[in-house]
């Protein structure tokens, strides 16, 4: 008889009055560690194959032109150059990369490198492939691009004039707009004592900095017409979605490898383009080809974290400092291409009111193109400019009616006795004390004491600045929050996907969907298993890294603890019992090994 792993009925719990210690939350050494201390990681610039070459891009140094010809004869003829590629050719082999957002955005196409035109200093022209990295960069400037410059937008604001527009095809530089309505903001006027407005606030573009640039390395199987590769992908199962259409190929072609990832931070999520130029080359030269991006690569051209401006801020206030809600029109810049964009024109709703009460929440949202570098989701995406914008709109209000900014955050945030608490949007808050945490890191700081020390510091010409922060985020995404912006998307809100099974000789291995850069997977996974089975998080092996032929979904992994650890406890009550008689039969049982039930 065969029998199927299935979802219990019922997921596992403690009894009622039961205590059972455990090692979920316990400080345990990582296990992950002492490969890493002793050098024994295996990054994918340690992947080395015979005869490969390695890719070097040649990139725009103008942030809008039209490209009228690329010559790659003088780089071919250098001693070690193995081959390029150029847009035309990706123009011909590949189809544009599919757009996550509705008209007028979903029409902007999109290339592994510039096809027509640049739209930004730093987009792939060309990609050459040479015996050594040295020699393929010394190469590269030796091919030669005719350009003709065109007009730029560089501002948000000015790109919704659409004067210049990036993308002919999609008519506009608007890639989403829409309008959130929660609650009643009319009424919430009505209602007011003060009304507080705020004509322009600005969040600039920032980039994180991982200590690892990214990169792959790409082998092709002629044979089965798979490409293996390996590299620092974050998101491999999305980069592939994104990648199998474009390259004319099913899913199944395109194998990510990955074990060790120095950093991501966002950065890592967009590197479709880059991967699919390094297919398309491995395919054309019939060797492996290896590509490790430049540090200034990484900071000029690599994605930056999203730009947004916010005019014409309403805040509505009572008398005693309760804001009753705000209403905001967001211009959010997302660079040249949107890529993982529009999807930051709502992942932002996650954390809509941010610590605060307000129940009447009115947000204009806007996404455009301007001749920047595009955006991915840096840290804290999204929601931390939305975050930023709750910050303010607090001190401003507190600033413009001569109240405390301490009090009026006190006043304002969600109480600890409305735990669990729903946003006007509908999102839960499970639990939190802010105005006990506030005290804390008020004490902390010696905050009494900032005006004396403020003074101070005038009275010698210096200035001391206090500032407060109070923010929260999502444990996870729901990426079935992009069904509202498109309902044709094929997102379904908070998958992952994880399997623990046991071996014959009683090993627990357990796989996972994510793919780790640090954050201690195998360590956290292991102790939500060695829980549930009685046994040591020693007792379980958790497979290092990312392969596609085993692994899964392979989400973000910075938010996946919490789907990650679900999945993965709901993948062990049939394996309890299975245990069990595995151990009677195996000739390496532990003496006094017992059975345990599942739930009921």
């Amino acid at each position: 008889m065969t029998e199927t792993t299935v979802t219990p009925e019922r997921p596992l719990v403690v009894e009622e009055g039961e205590t059972r210690p455990g090692f979920i939350g316990q400080n345990i050494p990582r296990k992950e560690d002492k490969r890493l201390v002793q050098g024994e990681g295996v990054f994918f610039d340690d992947i080395k194959r015979h005869e490969m070459g390695f890719v070097h891009f040649v990139r725009s140094p103008y942030a809008h032109a039209r490209i009228k010809a690329v010559d790659v004869a003088k780089a071919l003829e250098l001693d070690g150059v193995y081959g390029t590629l150029t847009g035309d050719e990706v123009a011909i082999l590949t189809d544009p990369f599919f757009e996550l957002s509705t008209p007028p955005g979903a029409h902007i196409k999109d290339y592994a490198l510039a096809v027509g035109k640049v739209r930004h200093v730093g987009d792939p022209v060309a990609a050459v492939v040479a015996r050594t990295r040295d020699l393929a960069r010394d190469a590269a400037e030796l091919v030669e691009v005719e350009y003709e410059p065109l007009p730029l937008v560089l501002d948000g604001e000015q790109a919704l004039a659409d004067e210049v527009v990036l993308h002919d095809d999609a008519g506009s530089n608007t890639v989403w707009s829409g309008t959130f309505d929660w609650g009643d903001f009319e009424g919430a006027m009505a209602e007011a004592d003060h009304v507080v407005k705020i004509e322009r606030l600005h969040f600039d573009r920032f980039s994180s900095t991982p200590l690892e640039c990214s990169g792959c390395l790409v082998e092709y199987n002629r044979g089965t017409g798979q490409w293996t590769i390996y590299g620092n992908h974050q998101m491999p199962g999305v980069g592939a979605i994104w990648m199998a259409p474009a390259l004319r190929v099913g899913i199944d072609k395109l194998r990510f490898v990955s074990q060790d990832i120095g950093g991501g931070f966002g950065n890592k999520i967009t590197l479709h383009p880059q991967f699919t130029a390094c297919c398309l080359l491995a395919r054309k030269l019939n060797r492996p080809v290896q590509w490790t991006e430049w540090r200034t690569d990484q900071h000029t051209a690599n994605t930056h974290g999203n730009e947004r401006t916010f005019l014409d801020v309403t805040v509505p206030v009572k008398a005693d400092g309760t804001m009753l809600g705000f209403s905001v029109k967001a211009i959010d810049d997302c660079g040249a291409f949107p890529r993982y964009e529009p999807l930051g024109c709502i992942i932002w709703a996650q954390v809509t009111p941010g610590c605060y009460r307000w129940r009447n929440v009115r947000v204009d949202f806007t996404q455009v193109c301007t001749n920047k570098s595009p955006v991915a989701p840096n840290r804290g995406y999204s929601r931390m400019q939305h975050l930023w914008l709750t910050e303010r709109i607090v001190d401003i209000v507190a600033s413009e009616l001569g109240l405390d900014p301490v009090e009026v955050r006190k006043k304002n945030y969600v109480k600890h006795e409305e735990f669990p608490y729903e946003t006007p949007n509908g999102c839960i808050y499970d639990s939190g004390d802010y105005a006990r945490c506030l005290d804390i890191a008020l004490d902390l700081i010696g905050y009494d004491s900032l005006e004396e020390r403020r003074r101070d510091a005038e009275s010698r010409g210096k200035l001391f600045g206090i500032g407060i922060g109070s923010t929260l985020d999502s444990g996870t995404n729901n990426f079935g929050q992009s069904m509202i912006l498109n309902p044709d998307l094929q997102f379904s809100g908070n998958n992952e996907g994880a399997t623990v099974k046991l071996d014959i000789f009683g090993e627990v291995v357990v796989t996972l969907g994510t793919v780790p850069q640090g954050q201690g997977h195998a360590t956290t996974t292991s102790q939500v298993v060695a829980d549930i089975l009685g046994c040591t998080p020693d007792d379980v092996n958790v497979r290092a890294g990312h392969d596609t032929y085993w692994n899964s979904t392979a989400r973000r992994p910075t938010t996946s603890s919490s789907p990650r650890g679900r999945r993965a406890s709901r993948a062990i009550p049939r394996l309890r019992f299975r245990s069990w008689r595995s151990a009677r039969s195996s000739t390496r049982t532990t003496p006094g090994y017992r059975k345990t039930s599942t739930s009921r």
